[in-house]
């Protein structure tokens, strides 16, 4: 609740110049403000603080859009830049799009429609894995709340994932997005080396992308032999990084198999001396 509350404030704090751009506009935001500090004064309850600030939050957006606020920061922001390439995976990429696209999906296939009216839901392959990126780096935050509390220094891995898991669950990925996710995978280095050896596979994965991309521009007769070669690895590669990427999610996660945790030794229990006189036999 504290994090919905406190991005949904702060986000309308940053834009409320453009949704609350009229005095009716203000007004309302003030009497919902007003209202806000009233409860605060009147009512104890948990969480006050989140509470009145998600409210107040929400209320921007809402009062924004009923009097004619402006929603071009997300348009041009977001919603352009996630619309512009309307594709799996764009040049040479080794991800999950990739491995859908080889098997004929695209990103805008539906799963499932609703129709109930004149009301239209698609629920398109874009949207599933949106929402199964948002869930994996829910479980990541979980994971990084888990480590911080045991003081495991694992909670880099749970960090440095959620950028591994945008370009290998995401679409429209371009190659060089894997390169921010390889840079800060190096946080490894202080876990362990397991994860050091991994975060190498995944740089080095991400230089073959470019050089693929860098080579089919300019396309000299002396690099044909090159191109075909990645060209060919595209879908091995694209199961390398999964692999390499579920390791550092197994990781940030901090479950464990009960039947590969380490076992506690079992000491035998100790018997209490007598220090009394030992009974005289008969």
């Amino acid at each position: 609740m504290h994090l919905l509350s406190g991005f949904a404030a702060t986000a309308a704090l940053i834009v409320s110049p453009w949704l609350l751009r009229t005095p009716a506009a203000w007004i309302a935001f003030a009497a919902v403000a007003c209202l806000g500090l009233w409860l605060v004064l009147q009512f104890k309850f948990p969480n006050q603080g989140a509470g009145v600030a998600g409210i107040l939050g929400c209320a921007a957006f809402l009062i924004g859009a009923f009097t004619g606020g402006s929603f071009a920061w997300l348009q041009v922001g977001f919603i352009y830049g996630s619309e512009h390439y309307p594709y799996l995976f764009i040049s040479s990429c080794y991800n999950f799009a990739s491995l859908l696209a080889e098997a004929g999906w695209s990103l805008k296939d539906p799963l499932f429609s609703v129709h109930v009216g004149s009301f239209d839901f698609d629920f398109t392959l874009q949207w599933a894995l949106r929402l199964l990126y948002l869930a994996a780096v829910a479980l990541c935050a979980r994971g990084a709340t888990r480590h911080l509390r045991n003081r495991d220094p694992r909670v880099l891995i749970a960090i440095a994932t959620p950028w591994l898991l945008m370009f290998a669950l995401l679409g429209q990925m371009h190659e060089r997005y894997l390169m921010w996710g390889a840079a800060v995978s190096a946080v490894a280095l202080g876990v362990s080396i397991r994860l050091s050896i991994v975060h190498f596979i995944i740089s080095a994965a991400s230089t073959a992308m470019i050089v693929h991309v860098m080579l089919v521009d300019k396309k000299l007769d002396a690099t044909l032999r090159a191109i075909d070669v990645l060209d060919g690895i595209r879908p091995y590669g694209s199961v390398l990084v999964l692999f390499c990427v579920a390791v550092y999610f197994w990781d940030a996660l901090g479950w464990r198999i009960p039947a590969f945790r380490r076992g506690v030794v079992k000491t035998a229990t100790a018997h209490p001396l007598p220090l009394g006189p030992e009974p005289e036999e008969a």
